[in-house]
């Protein structure tokens, strides 16, 4: 899971700041940091804008007031810190900046801060409040998603595990080559020169500080330069082709009544379905690059309530282009068609890292500090573990009931399974 979403975020931060000129050093230090993934880090979450008035912009004349609780402390912002070891192992923890709203509609009590502690261990992770007793842990090669509802046996987790390396790995390759030749000329990215960035374990660095600013024409024009270039992209078809063959190797492992296909059958077919797809899209860009300018196209949003867009980014990135601090606003201001007026809101992020290479360590919880949903469905009683005076409980219950749900479905799928009896 931690490593699917880093892969995740890497691809995304790719699109934003894996660009040609000014920002060629942030673009460098994205694949910097993929190397070398083991830092502590730092730093501040939060909503900006006319948060507290959307739920009657949207037609609410009675908000809920344990929302409009949680929506006043994400504007308060949320502290956010802890250790990355590798792309498989990380401790966050999560800390209402302000959680008097929260305690005022009963959603939080104790000493505390409001606040939440994630553990990821492979695939494993594990998540308490200061609340709890113990840990509610979630393992993806033995959730729910990987079991046929048609009733067959969950995959064999050893093998799941061997395939969700390979696509990891597959996708972390590919993101750092791609990344290293991505060319788009942002229009607005400026050097600022170096400064001095005192980090929060008290270390002084000096960095190069890169501001980005897009607005939504920006945003679109990257979009078409990304497409196209990932349509007439070796490396993109390459790991396309790579990815879909791993795919259709792990379906035919999950689902052996599929029957099997040689590695020369999957490749042929992937590599078939890739082109066709490439075929596709590249037409689609060059008939909708004839008919959508960008500049159409933020007329276009505009007239469907998009009004505007503004993202500023500031990068600061040290002698070895590893990215010590990042800051982000963000802010869109939309009407949508029930709205009396145009709203604006966004998300400030401002986050440190530090420590590269020496990373604070961690212990996982042992077996008797934690509690998967599976053991809850067997023993009741164990949901007192968490306490109904946080949010945890609620999250613990849900994963219970969808359990529940789960194995009645294939009780049924078994039951009309079986032959009758003459």
């Amino acid at each position: 899971m931690w490593k699917k979403g880093s892969a995740l975020l890497l691809a995304g931060m790719l699109v934003l700041t894996g660009c040609a000129g000014e920002a060629s050093l942030v673009r460098d230090s994205i694949v910097a940091s993929i190397d070398k993934p083991n830092y502590d880090f730092q730093g501040t979450v939060k909503l900006t804008g006319d948060v507290d008035k959307l739920p009657q912009a949207f037609g609410e004349t009675n908000p809920d007031k344990e929302g409009q609780a949680i929506l006043s402390a994400l504007k308060a912002g949320v502290t956010v810190k802890g250790s990355q070891l590798d792309l498989k192992s990380a401790k966050v923890q999560l800390e209402v900046n302000d959680d008097k709203l929260l305690r005022d509609n009963k959603l939080w009590t104790g000493d505390k801060k409001a606040s939440v502690e994630l553990l990821v261990s492979d695939d494993k992770v594990f998540v308490k409040s200061p609340l709890d007793n113990k840990y509610l842990a979630v393992d993806a090669n033995t959730s729910g998603a990987f079991t046929g509802v048609s009733g067959n046996d969950k995959a064999n987790p050893a093998k799941l595990k061997e395939y969700q390396d390979k696509m990891n790995k597959l996708t972390l390759d590919f993101i750092k080559k791609y990344v290293g030749k991505y060319g788009y000329k942002l229009a607005d990215a400026k050097n600022l020169g170096t400064e001095t960035v005192t980090l929060p374990n008290g270390e002084k660095v000096e960095a190069t500080h890169v501001n980005v600013k897009i607005d939504a024409k920006e945003l679109v024009k990257m979009f078409f330069f990304t497409a196209n270039d990932a349509v007439a992209s070796q490396d993109v078809k390459t790991f396309a082709i790579d990815m879909l063959v791993l795919t259709n190797s792990l379906t035919e492992e999950m689902y052996p009544e599929m029957g099997k296909t040689t590695e020369a059958e999957k490749r042929a077919n992937a590599e078939a379905t890739i082109n066709e797809g490439l075929k596709e899209a590249k037409q689609w860009l060059e008939e909708t690059g004839k008919t959508y300018t960008p500049e159409k196209i933020v007329e276009e949003m505009k007239k469907e309530g998009f009004h505007k867009l503004a993202w500023n980014l500031d990068f600061y990135v040290d002698k070895n282009k590893m990215p010590v601090h990042q800051k982000s606003d963000l802010s869109v201001t939309f009407q949508a068609p029930e709205m009396k007026e145009p709203l604006t809101v966004g998300l400030f992020a401002d986050q440190y890292a530090f420590n590269f290479g020496k990373a604070t360590k961690f212990e996982i919880p042992a077996k008797d500090a934690y509690l998967t949903a599976e053991d809850l469905y067997k023993d009741e009683k164990a949901i007192n573990n968490f306490s109904d005076k946080g949010f945890m409980r609620h999250f613990a219950q849900s994963l219970v009931d969808d359990l529940k749900w789960q194995k009645e479905l294939e009780a049924e799928w078994a039951e009309e399974a079986t032959p009758a009896t003459p």
